[in-house]
């Protein structure tokens, strides 16, 4: 199944590398990533589209909200349009 992570974080050198990284350790193919400027100044936000089931996703997520420079993140596949 698809899904889509929003992320938002600090916007620095480095930080799409370490993001994009944890998905590729966790053998996830990210089918769509779109980065830019948050409404927050100094965070950026990506959106990701990933494929696999939930337990893969959500424990993508508790990783990603582990990274020092990760402010949110939402699982936001269910939510409406």
């Amino acid at each position: 199944m698809k899904h889509t992570v929003v992320a938002w974080m600090e916007d620095r050198p480095g930080v799409l590398t370490r993001v994009t990284s944890l998905f590729r350790r966790r053998g996830f193919n990210i089918e769509s990533l779109a980065v830019g400027h948050s409404e927050t100044e100094g965070i950026s936000r990506m959106t990701f589209v990933v494929s696999g089931d939930e337990r893969m996703v959500d424990q993508a997520v508790k990783q990603l909200e582990k990274q020092v420079d990760v402010t949110r993140v939402e699982d936001v596949t269910n939510q409406p349009a």
